[in-house]
Formats: structure tokens, sequence, C-alpha cells
């Protein structure tokens, strides 16, 4: 049986692809955290929001797809 059609594969492959979602979901709020004011302001948060979202544990919440 060749490994591409083993039941596994789809538990791994979703997995890896969870995780390297959330992984990248940090770095986002990273980024988000190190705005400054006008850059946060043209995308219409303020800072107080971008840092309550960078608060928030890679866990918390998903990307919208």
């Amino acid at each position: 049986m060749p490994i591409r059609d083993a039941w596994y594969m789809r538990i791994v492959t979703d997995g890896l692809r969870t995780a390297l979602d959330r992984y990248a979901l940090m770095g986002e709020r990273a980024r988000l955290r190190d705005m400054g004011d006008e850059q946060l302001a043209d995308i219409g948060l303020t800072r107080r929001d971008a840092l309550n979202e960078a608060r928030r544990s890679f866990w918390q919440g998903c990307r919208c797809r």
C-alpha cells in the first residue's frame, strides 16, 4: 500500500496544517503588537485593540478562511 493511501496520513497532514497555521497566527499577532499608532489607525485599530489581540494565546481564535 502506498504511503499516501495510509489512513493516518490525513491525520498527520491536518495536524501539521493546523500547527503551521497557529504558528503563522502567532507571527501576525507579534507584528500587530509592533505596529505604530499610525499604521494601526490605517487598519482601524487602536493600540489597546492591538495589544489585546497580541496577548491572546496561539490556541485562541482561528483565521477566517
